[in-house]
């Protein structure tokens, strides 16, 4: 049976994740795991001290998974849940049960307020960027239905044995969704001498899936993902996260406008694969 990780921090947007991925696993007949980490605050001054024991703070927690579990099972008796807690960095945490489950997916809010700590400037960007395994950032209030269109936004760039091609392909059979791929540019700006051959790399790697081509004009890339995705009735975005990608200078440009353009649906972090050389 496949694995769903969703991560929690109790909060109404990381809980509605969880209920999206419950709803997933409902629907693919997968098992949910779902992991809270938890840090004790300090105090500052001359001293630091912790405000609470590390046990206090745990049992907390397992307070609050407890009810939670408890809510979620009597919503979805069909779905078998875990229930993991850990203390430390939940990124940390994520990528070192992951290891263990090698999940489907890893499931995570996305909101564009303050109100959960996977938000913009603490965990959510280095949670799709850097953690080996599929990532999806779901926003509040999304409830899951099943996937009829996945846009995948590319830049054909450094396109080489470590594109997902496997990954992507498999994603559309689970999903049983039609494969788009997006390509945004404006009067060439980002057409160089590999683009051609990047181009017919990607149509070879991806022709089993039988994608949807579209190339769009738009002198602002993120809203011209984000209109394609709403016009076209997307699903999900995918992205590929890379040094110097279309994704990275998304936030690197202007994280705020960004991830709030793009929280509308439910964004997914495909990864390179390592060369086997390596």
């Amino acid at each position: 049976m496949s694995v769903i990780i969703a991560a929690t921090d109790f909060s109404a947007t990381a809980n509605s994740a969880v209920d999206y991925a419950c709803q997933m696993a409902q629907a693919y007949g997968a098992s949910l795991h779902i992991v809270h980490s938890f840090v004790i605050p300090v105090t500052f001054g001359d001293t630091p001290m912790p405000l609470m024991p590390v046990d206090d703070g745990r049992e907390i927690a397992e307070e609050s998974m407890a009810e939670l579990v408890t809510q979620l099972r009597q919503s979805y008796p069909g779905v078998t849940i875990e229930q993991v807690i850990t203390y430390g960095d939940i990124t940390d945490s994520l990528e070192e049960y992951s290891g263990q489950q090698k999940p489907w997916l890893i499931v995570v809010g996305n909101s564009s307020t303050s109100d959960t700590q996977f938000w913009l400037g603490s965990n959510l960007i280095s949670e799709l960027r850097d953690l080996p395994h599929t990532v999806l950032a779901v926003p509040p209030g999304t409830n899951f239905k099943p996937l009829k269109n996945i846009c995948l936004a590319c830049d054909f760039k450094q396109v080489g044995n470590t594109f997902p091609a496997a990954d992507i392909i498999a994603l559309a059979q689970q999903t049983k969704a039609q494969l788009h791929i997006l390509n945004v540019d404006h009067d060439n700006k980002h057409f160089g001498t590999e683009m051609p051959l990047n181009t017919e790399v990607i149509h070879n790697y991806l022709k089993t899936a039988a994608p949807q081509y579209h190339y769009i004009e738009s002198k602002d890339l993120e809203e011209g993902i984000s209109n394609f995705v709403t016009e076209k009735g997307m699903d999900w975005l995918v992205v590929i996260p890379h040094k110097h990608s279309f994704f990275d200078s998304l936030f690197k440009k202007s994280h705020t406008s960004a991830i709030v353009k793009m929280s509308h649906i439910p964004l997914l972090a495909l990864h390179e694969h390592q060369p086997a050389s390596e």
